[in-house]
């Protein structure tokens, strides 16, 4: 690379000019206040605009099977992302350097193990919820274990995912952290009450279209900062720019990392998203558009970090009140590269990212309480509409028992990463094998699952709370357990249970849409027309920050609207399929519009 010269695509900058570009950080004021404002209310729209679309519990936890397959990969690829990259891997970005992208590596490659495996069976499956699916493939018992467990752990899950939300705006704004809880709680408990599964992937693609545009600006002006991606290699320090077989984030690490995700990103919320879609086919194309995100995502998310690293050796020169401070290195990057207005867009981002991490599992746990328990246990006869409005109470709880825990972890001044790792090692290493290999393997008997799931729950609060293992520990030895003892129970098989045939014959058989989702309709059609527009508006009201910046701040600005202008405009041309069977929601366009 010519050094007078950095290029990126078609554009051409002179390297004398960076020599002016920003060097000191910034603190938010009242235009990105301002513009998080607005974002709240998006958000709050877009939750009121989908509750049409809900006519019972089966649109409210799977979208009537008709979540068109892009908004549903993208809400996946959002619900795996959270604020936690932009606090937890963005520290180990910093400190560890190109580590991070093996990571991210890994999640991809575990969602091409859904694109070949899982995506089709989870589909064919035929379900509300994946404690639903154990109750088939096992027994009642298991089905209400799981239930029980997963709620109680994922609650810590998601309220450390709000914490880490906390953290990276306190760190920007100054704002008390218990405040920024309870306030980002209550938006995303709104918009999860009144409009379910639906609202929680409109609301995610929005947050995708405002977040990845700012990512791309900022890995922009990254580059800009350190002299180019030649620069940023050769400026970094040697530790950073290798990955050893052993230790913190070497080799080993990510293999165990690989596999723990494996099973994380395969359940749960996101097996979700596989069943919320039409077919087989937009199931697997859900799966292969998380694991493209994630590859891409692996080279851009951390350049910003990385290039951290270099303008500040030392954050804690920065920010000496910060615990951990590294975990603040990506806030530090918009600070110190971003004009006012999108500093707020990057707050926006990282609200957005967190509440599609939050909001995916709000509706799963809702989903649990409301089918799994509140119907299997209280109510069998329930209807539709009174499965929705439990289903409403539900969300609601959920979401103020999440809020309460985030603000006593917050009160502590942990590790966001650590945290996230903890209880995300818990709940994949005992839930996730049973629930994946029982979907597989047919010959099992009925206590196979709770037992595999025993063990691994067992081992892997011991591990985590009592001898304090790593990541690697935790692998090498639940796998291993988990899996034993399912294989062994292979020999005590007695023979399929009418539930077990009936569900092996499911995911046997391909999913006919034109029969099974003739009364559901497809509206493909008006939530693109609602995205396509409401991004044009995102990219239109952007503009006016060009009044409050001046000089190159400008450019960075025009270049974030030109790139939400063009996602808008790619999604005007997107249709529903239309065909006879399909007119049947045609009536209900007319009756529900709002």
């Amino acid at each position: 690379m010519d050094c007078r010269f950095l290029s990126f695509g078609c554009f051409y900058l002179p390297f004398s000019a960076l020599k002016k570009y920003k060097t000191e950080m910034q603190t938010a004021n009242s235009v990105d206040y301002a513009v998080i404002g607005c974002y709240a209310v998006l958000m709050i729209i877009a939750g009121v605009y989908v509750m049409k679309f809900n006519r019972g519990a089966a649109e409210y936890f799977r979208g009537g099977n008709r979540i068109p397959w892009l908004v549903a990969g993208l809400s996946s690829f959002m619900a795996g992302f959270s604020a936690w990259t932009f606090t937890g891997a963005a520290g180990v970005a910093y400190r560890a350097g190109i580590a991070v992208i093996g990571l991210y590596v890994g999640n991809a490659l575990s969602f091409l193990l859904g694109y070949f495996l899982f995506a089709t069976r989870w589909r064919r499956s035929r379900i509300s919820t994946v404690m639903e699916y154990l109750s088939a493939r096992f027994n009642e018992a298991t089905r209400q274990t799981f239930s029980w467990s997963t709620v109680v752990i994922q609650l810590f899950m998601s309220a450390s995912v709000l914490y880490g939300l906390s953290l990276f705006v306190s760190s920007a704004c100054g704002f008390p952290v218990l405040w920024t809880v309870i306030g980002a709680g209550a938006i995303i408990m709104f918009y999860c009450v009144v409009g379910g599964l639906w609202a929680v992937v409109v609301t995610d693609f929005l947050q995708a279209s405002i977040l990845i545009p700012f990512c791309l600006v900022l890995v922009i002006a990254s580059l800009m900062r350190v002299g180019g991606i030649t620069g940023l290699i050769h400026s970094l320090p040697p530790e950073l720019k290798t990955i050893h077989v052993n230790g913190e984030f070497g080799w080993i690490y990510i293999l165990s990392w690989t596999i723990m995700v494996s099973f994380g990103y395969n359940t749960s919320a996101m097996a979700q998203r596989y069943f919320s879609v039409d077919n087989e086919r937009s199931a697997r194309k859900v799966a292969l558009l998380c694991s493209g995100l994630f590859v891409v995502g692996a080279f851009i998310w951390f350049i910003p970090p990385m290039a951290m690293r270099v303008v500040y050796p030392d954050l804690h020169s920065v920010w000496p009140h910060v615990t951990n401070v590294s975990e603040a290195s990506y806030a530090v990057a918009s600070l110190t590269l971003m004009p006012h207005g999108l500093i707020g867009i990057m707050l926006a981002a990282m609200f957005s990212s967190t509440m599609a991490n939050v909001g995916a599992n709000f509706n799963v746990k809702s989903a649990i309480l409301t089918k799994d328990i509140y119907q299997a246990l209280i109510r069998k006869n329930a209807n539709e509409r009174e499965l929705l409005i439990v289903g409403w109470v539900m969300t609601f709880l959920v979401s103020g028992f999440t809020i309460a825990i985030a603000a006593a972890m917050a009160s502590t001044g942990q590790s966001v990463f650590a945290v996230m790792l903890t209880f995300n090692t818990l709940i994949s290493l005992a839930y996730g094998p049973p629930a994946l290999l029982g979907l597989v393997i047919r010959r099992t008997p009925w206590w196979s699952g709770i037992a595999s799931f025993a063990i691994g729950l067992f081992l892997g609060i011991l591990g985590a709370f009592v001898y304090h293992w790593g990541l690697i520990e935790q692998v090498a030895i639940i796998i291993p357990a988990s899996f034993g003892v399912f294989f062994l129970s292979m020999l005590l098989d007695r023979g399929d249970t009418p539930a077990r045939a009936l569900l092996f014959k499911d995911l046997n058989t391909p999913v006919d849409v034109a029969t099974e989702l003739k009364d559901s309709p497809d509206f493909t059609s008006q939530v693109f027309r609602f995205l396509s527009r409401t991004i044009a508006c995102i990219a239109v009201l952007s503009l006016l920050l060009l009044l409050a910046t001046a000089g190159r701040d400008r450019l960075t600005i025009l270049c974030f609207s030109g790139i939400t202008l063009l996602a808008s405009l790619l999604l005007s041309s997107i249709h529903g399929r239309k065909n006879a069977r399909e007119t049947a929601g045609n009536a209900l366009k007319a009756e529900t519009t709002i």
